[in-house]
């Protein structure tokens, strides 16, 4: 009979190659404690029986529409997105980081410049989540956020 080995193991993931990567911010009025929270928790549970893994498998199926993502990490429960980087969001929420093989994919070009990630901006906006919240990324009382942050190419 083999010797028994106490010890941990950890699973890992390299990406390697061309990646657009994008910081997705998303308020939430209790990301901390998310069991009170009426805002978007995408809190990953892996249970498809919590509103949070729903929430957080909407916002992966809307980008999916487009390019296929690669979730870098769970999305991160913050106290302040002022302080997590958020460009205007502030007070508590979820960060979440993504990746996708195709170049410029979410990329609105026009006469004012270029918007990186203008397309997802427009597709996000009005998603009904399932708890009954709708993703704002466009007005003054927006609550989502996204940000291209590296471009590999």
């Amino acid at each position: 009979m083999p010797a028994r080995i106490h010890g941990t193991a950890k699973a890992q993931q390299t990406l390697e190659g061309e990646l657009d990567t994008f910081t997705m911010y998303v308020s939430a009025p209790c990301a901390i404690d998310p069991e009170n929270t009426g805002g978007v928790n995408i809190r990953v549970t892996g249970s498809l029986a919590d509103e949070s893994q729903l929430n957080f498998e909407v916002l992966v199926q809307t980008i999916g529409l487009r390019a296929v993502p690669v979730s870098m990490d769970d999305p991160i429960p913050t106290a302040n997105l002022v302080y997590a980087g958020a460009p205007s969001l502030h007070g508590q929420g979820f960060v979440w980081t993504f990746a996708v093989e195709s170049a410029d994919v979410f990329s609105i070009r026009s006469d004012k410049g270029d918007d990186p990630v203008g397309l997802l901006v427009e597709e996000l906006n009005g998603i009904v989540m399932p708890n009954g919240v709708v993703l704002d990324t466009k007005s003054h009382k927006k609550n989502v956020e996204v940000v291209k942050i590296k471009n590999a190419r």
